[in-house]
Parts: C-alpha cells; structure tokens; sequence
C-alpha cells in the first residue's frame, strides 16, 4: 500500500468513525429505522445540548487528534442553514451553535473542536471572540483580519507566508479596519471612535496555480480579500475551513456545505482578489477560565 493509499484509507476510516459517533449521539427517524433504511444523523445546528456532549465525549474517547476533530465537527454542520446575524443577543447567549454565518461556522467548530462538553466550548467562545474575554460588543473580534493578526488572539495566526513556496508571488495590503474613506466608522457610533491599521500578505487569484503552495496545513483556515471593501473599512469579506482541500463554509446560498477541490478547480473563477490562510490552534482552557 503505498502513502497516497494509506492516507486516504486513514480518511475513509475517519469519515465512518464520524458517522459511527453521529449515529449513537443523535436522535434517528424511528420510522426509518425500523424499515431498515439508513438515514444521514440531523446537523449539529439541531441538536440538543445533551446529544452535543454526547458527540463531544465520543471525540474525546477516541483520542482524535486536533485536525480530525476539527473535520469531524465541521461535517456534522453540512445542512446546515446560513443565518444573518446569528449573534441576537450576546448578553444571554455568546454561543448560538445552532445559528451560524460564516464567520461563526469557523468560530464555533474552533470551539467545540477545543472542547469535551457544551459548557468548555462556551468558555473557548468567550475567549477566541471577545478582547479579554469580556462578552460584549465593544469587545468583539468584528473583523476577521483583527482576530488573525492579534498577538493575543491564540486560537488564530495568520500563516499565509508560511504556506506558498516562493514568498514573492505574495501581495500586500493594508487596510485601518472600521474607517471609510469618506473619514467615517463602518459600525457608525456602535463601536466609537475604535479602528486599526492592519496589513497582510495575500495569494492573489488572478495567476493563482495549486503549485505554488507548499507546506499548507491539512486544515486551516481560509479568508478572502476583496480589495473595494477597504474603502469602507473591512478587509475580509468572507471565511471558512480549508480542510484537505476542501472548503466547508457557510454561504447564504446553499447554507453549510462543501465545495470539493476548492483552490484547484473553484478559486480561480471566483471574483475575489485574494486568500489569506490562518490557523485554527488547540489551546488549553486554563484552571481558573474553567
């Protein structure tokens, strides 16, 4: 069996220990089951907290290392409906696994896949979405180019350098997140006179071929640039997991779901400017943030 063989062995075995866990921990169609039908288990998004945990406490009894709980979380969300604003009211619940976008599709599979039961991952949420883990508004990471490039951020570094073989097939942009061009806030009053002055390193679409990308992780995180947003302060305009090659995403379209072989056969027609590439961290809850 040579190591391409063996790799995907490894996959398939994942994939099946996935569904193996999702079926034990999830509520199945009794209907269905008794006729003998299989049938794919319900999203995450419709579980209870109890069938969460359930899932949660197999990954843990599996020993899976990071990645592999990352992409097992991350398929439990296809189907999946995409939701505007999924973050209702943060002062009564910060963690709405049920309701994502797409940049809460990253945030929440980076928190379960950090944790053993609901409540952990509620704790990593607090921890990787607001400055010093101080749930409110004013402390939210809004801007996923803030949350990638904060130092004390640890769940997220931007890695796009260390990704592509040669670093100068690389662009630069800067962009002072939260300013217009026309002087103004893109929050208006809702987040003061708050801004910041970000500058990253993108992989331009246009020329974009596989080749040029070595060492990129089996999972991380991908953003897209799109140069017209800089005039009204954002600079990422959309988000999602780059797994295998895979993007898994959340798009107003078609909800979660997976666009297979994604910078190879999808990427070069889209009309962004760019990707970054950010890692998604395993960090330990410490005792007393418990």
């Amino acid at each position: 069996m040579n190591k391409k063989t063996e790799y995907h062995c490894m996959l398939f075995y994942a994939a099946c220990l996935l569904y193996l866990m999702l079926g034990i921990a999830l509520p199945w169609s009794a209907a269905s089951e008794a006729a003998g039908i299989i049938i794919a288990p319900i999203p995450i998004s419709s579980c209870s907290e109890t069938a969460l945990n359930q899932l949660l406490a197999k990954l843990a009894e599996q020993r899976a290392d990071f990645p592999t709980r990352i992409s097992a979380i991350a398929a439990a969300y296809i189907g999946a409906p995409y939701v505007h604003h999924p973050l209702r009211d943060e002062t009564s619940d910060w963690f709405p696994y049920r309701t994502v976008d797409c940049t809460m599709f990253v945030l929440c599979v980076t928190a379960l896949a950090n944790s053993r039961l609901i409540a952990e991952a509620r704790q990593h949420m607090r921890l990787l979405h607001y400055r010093d883990g101080i749930v409110d508004f004013n402390h939210r990471y809004h801007f996923t180019a803030d949350r990638i490039t904060d130092p004390a951020n640890r769940y997220f570094n931007a890695i796009t350098e260390r990704c592509v073989c040669d670093p100068s097939v690389l662009q630069r942009i800067t962009c002072t997140l939260n300013r217009t061009k026309d002087g103004g806030y893109f929050f208006g009053k809702r987040l003061g006179s708050w801004s910041k002055t970000v500058t990253l390193a993108y992989l331009p679409r246009h020329g974009f071929h596989p080749s040029m990308l070595c060492r990129l992780p089996r999972v991380c995180g991908i953003a897209f640039i799109k140069k017209a947003s800089v005039q009204q302060g954002v600079l990422i305009s959309h988000e999602g997991l780059l797994i295998d090659n895979d993007l898994y995403h959340a798009s107003p379209e078609k909800g979660v779901c997976i666009e297979n072989g994604y910078l190879e056969r999808i990427y070069p027609t889209t009309a962004w400017d760019g990707c970054v590439f950010f890692s998604i961290n395993e960090v330990p809850l410490l005792r007393h943030e418990q």
